[in-house]
């Protein structure tokens, strides 16, 4: 079989579904994307996204930054605060890899509405991609299935794959909010006690708000009115920060750490993004390996017939073993940061004041941790 007659089946157009459908159809293959939400319905969800330098290369291998980068909102600099124990670090353009001097921020924010808009009409565009709501196909009919259809996926149901998965004792509300008084292109991760709180910029003076608290907390924070909600968020707030006005739909969602094991008998079958793995979302890593995901798979694709034979037999197992690094090292870094800092254990204080200590004094070690969140544990060779 030759290689540009391939096809490939892909189960959900979210994010990475969508995305996978782009880089694939872009090697020549032909793409039949089942997805049972209509354009509109793909659009709805209120989110915001953080870009790392490494989706970003990855955007341009696929031609599709410059679309992006006109919607994306950068930031250049980026304050990590431990709230109890007041403790500050600022990364900025100069904390950098050398290989990135070149860019004018350190990361970007885009609205979740966006980015789907430049997938949704890259893909209704591209004639190598048939979009279907309802799947009347054979999977055996196709060289590949992959499903990128979410936490809960269904098809990692269907095909019986383990899934081993242990929520967390925190809960999320996220929403967009006008907030007055911080420094321009500035996102914030700040640790508290009961969980981490991430202002991402979208605009000027509008954030994403993700904040994150007892599932006790969380509820008690979806019964208050919008001026109460703005109240307790000002009490929390670093920098005199000013809350000024709700401009967005309340969303809540739990979090967990999870993946899915590998079928070694069922090859062509590939769960992707958060249809194979979730880790708690502190550092913004959920959507970055996600995209880290698609350009791995959609290369392994691509080589598949020059690969060995052993290699093809056991594919999904194959692309398993590749991703595990980068995912595995996910889980227990953002796993150790909520677990280090989400707390108030005294004993652990010290830790905690060292790391900011190292962070601040040692630009070798500031510059290489960054490093590890916004270009990945691999190098890419990008085309």
């Amino acid at each position: 079989m030759g290689i540009l007659k391939k096809k490939i089946k892909i189960l959900g157009s979210g994010p990475t579904g969508a995305l996978l459908a782009l880089a694939l159809a872009s090697k020549h293959y032909q793409i039949c994307l089942i997805e049972p939400l209509t354009d509109l319905e793909l659009l709805r969800k209120d989110k915001g996204y953080a870009i790392t330098q490494c989706s970003r290369k990855i955007f341009q291998d696929l031609g599709i930054w410059d679309s992006i980068k006109e919607f994306v909102y950068g930031f250049h600099s980026l304050s990590i605060i431990d709230d109890q124990l007041s403790q500050t670090i600022n990364v900025r353009l100069n904390d950098l890899k050398y290989f990135n001097k070149d860019q004018k921020y350190i990361g970007w924010v885009i609205e979740h509405k966006y980015l789907m808009q430049i997938l949704i009409d890259s893909i209704n565009s591209n004639k190598a991609i048939n979009k279907f709501n309802i799947d009347n196909t054979d999977s055996k009919d196709f060289d590949f299935v992959l499903a990128a259809d979410g936490k809960n996926s269904t098809s990692r149901k269907n095909w019986k794959v383990g899934y081993l998965k242990s929520l967390y004792d925190q809960k999320c509300i996220s929403f967009r909010a006008i907030l007055k008084g911080a420094p321009q292109k500035r996102a914030y991760e700040v640790f508290r006690h009961e969980g981490p709180l991430a202002l991402l910029p979208l605009d000027n003076d509008i954030y994403q708000v993700i904040w994150f608290s007892s599932e006790v907390s969380t509820q008690s924070k979806l019964q208050l009115s919008s001026f109460q909600l703005l109240e307790e968020l000002k009490n929390i707030l670093p920098d005199k920060i000013y809350p000024q006005e709700i401009i967005s739909d309340i969303s809540n969602y739990s979090v967990s750490q999870a993946f899915a094991l590998p079928k070694i008998h069922k090859f062509r079958n590939v769960l992707v993004g958060d249809a194979a793995h979730s880790f708690h979302p502190v550092g913004g890593q959920g959507l970055n390996s996600c995209i880290r995901d698609v350009y791995e798979l959609s290369n392994m694709i691509k080589n598949f017939d020059k690969s060995l034979i052993i290699n093809r037999k056991i594919f999904a197992f194959n692309y398993f073993c590749k991703r595990f690094i980068d995912i595995f090292s996910l889980i227990l870094f953002t796993d150790f940061l909520v677990k280090l800092f989400s707390n108030k254990n005294i004993f652990l204080y010290p830790i905690r004041f060292l790391i900011f200590y190292l962070l601040r004094k040692i630009k070798f070690f500031r510059v290489n941790i960054f490093s590890v969140m916004t270009d990945s544990l691999k190098r890419y060779d990008f085309d």
